[in-house]
């Protein structure tokens, strides 16, 4: 007997272990760039934590704040500015603006101009950097930062513990920076760009790549950023090709949009395809104009009373510069932008009605965006249970929901074949949506205040009440269907019955808190019980027909007591 062979591992595996292996040994080897290594990690590291402290601690006032700013251009883009250089995550307003898209809460021409200034607003990062980071010794403030930090996020709950987060976050960018430039200050001879930094045209391009790769691969441009500014203060990188690394760093943040896309529906899509049109166009005008941009800075620098030799402020006035003249450039165009993009990246033609249009995974980013796409979702499963309904109770749902029912409608002779059965309805056009709003509702994992995390519960709970009057409905058509030939014994008080839900159907629908719904039915109700114990003594029902009856109104009132509000049902 031969020995079982052993599964060979795959050939992927080993490339990623010998690639960590060598990895390992360079950083053992080169203590300046295990240095910078380390120093980069932690501080991507500390931007995750700035990025879910804001979140935690912002409760959905940064979600409505940037909602109401994308009621105009000009405001959108300041505030998006604004909003951008506080919480320092140009990725974090893109995400937010794909949400808010995605949801239905704003019109694809405010989420662009408010990624506009998002760009213009990460440009901060530069400022802070160069002004602050590269300059003073952060390592002292870092330290009592850190402490504070992750002691506090132990002991501590709610949104004393999102304060924890912000300072351990703080702590951690400082002593990013701070080991980036001790990295840097030990490879002092280890290279140097100057080689790179010829006349040669095809240099720009190359640098441009270089900003684009970086941060695609760390994901985030102010990582590029910190990279660029401590070598161009220690003297390994020169001026002009850090400007077009910058370049590239602009360029690199639309991948944050784009995989942010991949989950969204098709306006999230076309919100992502304009963050790349603004950067690729802002990125070549810029390169284009690298040497004039150069001057002009040169110039504003004087102005400002920024050194000649200070290349780390200069940058960051080049940064913000570029990115300022892409907004002039682009400005305009935001209309003709969007309607290109809606041309281009139309809805689907033929979407199936079950299926949910608002409930992409960008709306589960941030809790302003959940609640939306729930309160959509909701609301499209409830206009589909309601005209579910009317045909529950072989009415047409024009109506009943268009106007006050007419008893006429009710009197109406009916044919069986014109009301398709509500249990093949409900699989159909109910249960799909159902079943994307409860797993959405489920995946639904970020800090939300109580009104947020109130409605959301509402939202399900409703959701499922609607569910429930579905299938009371469903009971209640099979019985009418059976009786709904004119000289039925039970024609007469199924018209009643009908009469007394659309009515209730109705109200509901006009005024959702309504306690009054079931008023009519309960009327009818008592109306039906003193009858029919007055046509069994003259044998014009017999008890089995009663007893059908009985059961009828029982579901009938269910029906209307489950789209209740839960106070008037109690």
């Amino acid at each position: 007997m031969f020995a079982a062979a052993r599964p060979l591992i795959p050939p992927r595996r080993v490339l990623e272990a010998l690639g960590l292996a060598a990895a390992a040994a360079l950083l053992v080897a080169r203590v300046d760039l295990a240095t910078l290594a380390a120093g980069l990690g932690v501080f991507l590291w500390g931007m995750t934590h700035l990025e879910d402290a804001i979140k935690r601690l912002s409760g959905g006032t940064l979600d409505r704040w940037l909602h109401d700013a994308t009621r105009g251009p000009l405001r959108a883009i300041g505030v998006g500015a604004l909003t951008t250089a506080l919480v320092q995550s140009s990725s974090l307003v893109t995400l937010l603006a794909m949400s808010f898209v995605g949801a239905g809460l704003v019109a694809l021409p405010g989420a662009i101009a408010l990624i506009f200034g998002a760009n213009l607003g990460t440009t901060t990062g530069a400022w802070l950097i160069a002004a602050f980071g590269l300059k003073i010794d952060l390592a002292s403030y870092a330290m009592p930062l850190l402490a504070l930090g992750l002691i506090g996020g132990r002991v501590l709950q709610g949104a004393r513990a999102g304060i924890a987060t912000l300072l351990l976050g703080v702590g951690l960018l400082f002593l990013g920076i701070d080991f980036m430039k001790l990295g840097f200050e030990a490879w002092q001879d280890g290279l140097s760009l100057d080689g790179l930094a010829g006349d040669h045209i095809w240099h720009w391009p190359l640098f441009v790549l270089f900003g684009v790769v970086a941060t695609v691969v760390m994901q985030s441009s102010h990582a590029t950023l910190l990279i660029i500014l401590t070598a161009l203060a220690s003297g390994q990188l020169p001026y002009l090709p850090a400007l077009a690394i910058a370049i590239g760093a602009n360029v690199g943040t639309t991948v944050t949009a784009l995989m942010g896309a991949l989950g969204a529906g098709s306006a999230g899509r076309r919100l992502a395809g304009a963050h790349v049109i603004f950067n690729l166009i802002t990125a070549c005008v810029a390169l284009a104009l690298l040497l004039p941009l150069a001057w002009l800075v040169d110039a504003l620098a004087g102005l400002f009373g920024i050194a000649a030799d200070d290349w780390t402020l200069k940058l960051a006035l080049f940064h913000t510069l570029f990115n300022g003249l892409g907004i002039l450039l682009m400005l305009p165009w935001i209309s003709r932008l969007a309607g290109w993009l809606e041309r281009w990246m139309p809805d689907p033609a033929r979407q199936d009605p079950a299926q949910a249009r608002y409930l992409d995974d960008t709306a589960l980013e941030h809790a302003d965006t959940a609640v939306a796409a729930m309160e959509q979702e909701a609301r499209r499963l409830e206009r589909r249970a309601y005209h579910l309904l009317c045909a529950a109770i072989l009415m047409p749902s024009a109506e009943v929901i268009g106007h006050p029912p007419d008893r006429e409608a009710a009197r109406a002779a009916i044919d069986p074949d014109d009301w398709p059965s509500v249990n093949a309805r409900y699989h159909a056009r109910i249960k799909p949506l159902l079943a994307d709003i409860l797993d959405f509702y489920a995946r639904i994992d970020v800090p939300l205040t109580e009104a947020q995390e109130a409605r959301l519960n509402a939202l399900y709970e409703r959701s499922l009440r609607l569910v429930e009057a579905v299938r009371f409905g469903e009971v209640l058509q099979r019985s009418l269907l059976r009786h709904a030939a004119p000289d039925s014994p039970l024609r007469e008080a199924h018209d009643d019955l009908r009469m007394a839900v659309a009515e209730g159907l109705n109200r509901l629908a006009n005024a959702p808190d309504s306690a009054q719904a079931g008023s009519g039915l309960e009327e009818t109700r008592r109306h039906w019980q003193h009858e029919l114990a007055e046509r069994l003594r003259r044998q014009r029902l017999d008890a089995w027909q009663a007893s059908s009856l009985m059961n009828d109104l029982h579901q009938a009132s269910r029906l209307l007591e489950a789209l209740s509000p839960p106070d008037a049902a109690d």
